[in-house]
């Protein structure tokens, strides 16, 4: 006899479905309340090591007991890892690939794109273009309009930024053009490289969003097609959206509005990308019938973690209140280190993880974080002397090694004839005497009849004699590869392209003994596509192809014994046994720029998120000085540090430590007092002398230092308002209002 249940639960297995959920996935009342809410618009406020991704997968997998059909099932998340993950786990349960559509946001627009995409004038085998590919034709467009490849970096910077924003370069020139010295060169670059990408059949990361919404606004019967099929939509990261993404979800959910949105704004780390903090914080405006849920139960760390983490983020306005906890137990206390430089900061790390590691930890269970790159240098030295296995995460990744790049080229053109990048990086490699007059001949012409450049060899006629008796081999290979492409299983085109484009021959031929690492590579490539198509059996060439340009730095992280060095940023979403947090000083932790700005919500949510990747131990370090850029600066202690601080902390500075939790009373004030006495604390933030409320988006006004401009954005309320002003020549600067408006005024004329 069945148990009695609420209304509209389903009985499964002779269980009633309620309490199946909760046994089958261990889930406690706030989840259990989330995952079986199911229709209409869900907010889950998931704190760090909530348990989300198990939320994510119980929604997903009650959803298919309810007898609706997986094809109706849409979840996006934002790494390939995380999909991967939430797909294993949904056929654990389900004892199969259930056939819900879980990805990406760039793979689910890439996705719609390759069949629908046509309606945009783009062939459905169309390049995806990685950073590095885009910043190759950025320098070569900024040779075409008399622009400095120098600032490369900049004209990306802006090309993002206008897309994010979803503004043609017409658009984007009316919105820099007052403020921005350069906005005509930013603009005719951003035009040339719109022009090349078209005439390449390529698309980079930000156009998948872009061309995703475009098409759906231009086209209504399309977004119509989609929005009937996901019936229920989940977002996970959803803090991390931006303005294109968020816009993307809403379409999609315009039919049903059963719209399940997971989040946590204390980890919103990405506004530099264009994520919107507001996207969470005000998603009761666009959805007012939303229901809540928090989760503020941590499954991962113990309480001394999670009090430090509790202390640092408080100090935030904009976020949702909340609290974690855990039942994990008190553990270790937090340990601060204050080095006296950075190599005693960095001894200090070897010396802990030697010794954890004696004690039976694994390397794999360590992780060193920090703010900026730079910082690893000393680190890197000091592992290396003292025999410790680690791996940097933010320098090169397998993909992008050149002699992959090269192979991936190849098949990018078999793929996509009209894509004249892989064109250019791959005619004269393996060297086969074309020499730089040709090749300039074939791209000016295809320049002047914006065409590819291999539609130009095509017509022949009109390249010189020399060029064209030059390039005709390339050519002949290339139309090789093409037609293997369509006649040939994955793995066996891929060892097919490394022999007939030369390769094979040139990388085992060499003297270099680089060179046979080189070729080894390009051989874990063909075993590459191997385990993408065990994975993926209907899976062709150019699916493996889309993964490889979708690829993302964790998602290279595997279970090998080294220590991860990385930078907060990279390790999102992960977590370690031991973690270490280095650089704890003003001005590289927070960043200089959030200190000058007076705008350090960002830098504190950095550092919430780097305190939570931590289970069971957790260690902060500050240097007195540290060597840069030739010469020794002198930084004063993060303010983190005093925020974090608590009578359950152990403090350590140099080689004495005052264990807080067994210490008196009179002796834990002295020890807080002689070891932080120098840290500055937070201050309370003045009134604002004008009303932040006149500050709006599109007002002018003028600084008293830097002149007139216009405010293009605002965050926050109140006292907690932060404005970011264009000025002309100067670029973009943020301010607190609070403290700033004082030296501020509105124009009125």
């Amino acid at each position: 006899m069945l148990g009695i249940c609420t209304d509209k639960i389903v009985f499964r297995r002779g269980v009633c479905y309620h309490n199946a959920m909760q046994n089958d996935f261990g889930l406690n009342e706030r989840q259990l309340a989330a995952v079986t809410d199911t229709e209409g618009a869900v907010l889950v406020i998931a704190g760090a090591g909530s348990g989300k991704t198990r939320v994510l997968t119980a929604r997903i997998c009650a959803l298919v007991e309810k007898g609706v059909s997986p094809y109706n099932i849409l979840a996006i998340t934002f790494t390939n890892k995380a999909a991967d993950e939430m797909k294993e786990r949904i056929a654990r349960y389900l004892g199969e690939d259930a056939g819900v559509w879980a990805s990406t946001f760039h793979s689910l627009c890439a996705r719609i794109l390759r069949v629908h995409g046509w309606r945009l004038g783009y062939d459905r085998n169309f390049t995806i273009y990685t950073d590095l590919e885009s910043e190759r034709v950025v320098k070569r467009v900024c040779e075409r309009v008399n622009a400095d490849p120098k600032h490369k970096g900049e004209y990306l910077y802006h090309i993002s930024a206008a897309k994010t924003a979803g503004l043609s370069p017409a658009e984007y020139f009316e919105q820099i053009n007052p403020f921005v010295k350069e906005a005509h060169t930013i603009v005719s670059v951003f035009s040339a490289y719109e022009e090349e990408l078209k005439i390449s059949d390529a698309l980079d990361f930000d156009d998948l969003l872009l061309k995703a919404v475009q098409l759906f606004e231009q086209f209504p019967e399309v977004r119509e097609e989609y929005a009937r099929r996901f019936r229920y939509i989940c977002v996970d990261e959803f803090q991390d959206t931006n303005r294109l993404q968020y816009r993307l979800v809403r379409m999609l959910a315009s039919v049903w509005g059963n719209l399940f949105v997971v989040g946590d704004e204390d980890q919103n780390i990405y506004s530099w990308r264009g994520a919107e903090i507001r996207n969470i914080l005000d998603f009761h405006k666009d959805y007012p019938d939303v229901r809540v849920y928090k989760l503020e139960q941590n499954y991962r760390s113990t309480t001394a973690i999670l009090d430090a983490a509790n202390r640092v983020i408080k100090n935030n306005a904009s976020r949702n209140d909340k609290t974690l906890w855990s039942a994990n137990g008190e553990g270790e206390a937090v340990e601060y280190y204050e080095a006296y430089g950075d190599r005693d900061e960095a001894d200090f790390v070897s010396r802990k993880i030697n010794y954890l590691v004696r004690q039976g930890a694994d390397y794999r269970d360590c992780a060193v974080l920090v703010r900026i790159n730079s910082l690893t240098r000393v680190l890197e030295e000091n592992f290396t002397l003292n025999g410790i296995p680690y791996k940097v995460f933010g320098g090169f990744r397998f993909f992008e090694r050149k002699e992959i790049k090269d192979t991936l080229a190849y098949v990018r053109l078999a793929l996509n004839p009209a894509d004249n990048d892989s064109f250019l990086r791959v005619v004269n490699y393996p060297r086969r005497g074309i020499g730089a007059v040709a090749v300039s001949e074939v791209s000016m012409l295809a320049a002047t009849e914006k065409t590819s450049i291999m539609q130009v060899m095509a017509e022949g006629g009109k390249l010189s004699a020399a060029s064209a008796r030059k390039l005709a081999p390339f050519y002949e290979t290339v139309k090789d590869i093409t037609a293997a492409a369509g006649t040939m299983e994955p793995e066996e085109f891929m060892s097919f392209v490394i022999s007939r484009s030369g390769l094979e021959n040139t990388l085992k031929g060499s003297a270099d003994p680089e060179d046979a690492n080189r070729y080894d590579n390009i051989q874990e490539l063909v075993g590459a596509v191997h385990g993408f198509m065990e994975d993926n059996p209907e899976a062709t060439i150019s699916d493996f192809m889309e993964s490889v340009s979708l690829v993302s730095d964790s998602d290279a992280m595997d279970e090998e014994n080294y220590v991860t060095v990385a930078t907060v940023h990279a390790v999102k979403g992960l977590e370690f046994d031991n973690v270490f947090i280095v650089g704890l000083e003003e001005g590289i932790f927070p960043v200089s720029k959030a200190v000058i700005a007076g705008d350090v919500e960002e830098e504190r949510r950095l550092m919430y998120v780097a305190l939570t990747r931590a289970r069971k131990r957790l260690f902060v370090l500050s240097s007195r000085s540290r060597f840069k850029f030739g010469e020794t600066v002198y930084n004063p202690k993060s303010r983190f540090i005093t925020e974090m601080r608590g009578e359950k902390q152990s403090v350590r500075a140099g080689a004495a430590a005052v264990d807080m939790q067994s210490a008196s009373r009179a002796e834990r004030l002295e020890a807080l007092t002689r070891k932080v006495a120098s840290t500055p604390r937070p201050t309370a933030k003045p009134q604002s002398a004008v009303s932040t409320d006149e500050f709006v988006k599109d007002t002018i006004v003028e600084h008293s230092k830097f002149g007139r401009g216009i405010i293009i954005s605002t965050t926050g309320e109140g006292e907690d308002k932060v404005a970011a002003i264009a000025f002309k020549g100067l670029g973009v600067k943020r301010f607190a209002l609070a403290v700033a408006a004082s030296s501020l005024k509105v124009v009125k004329d």
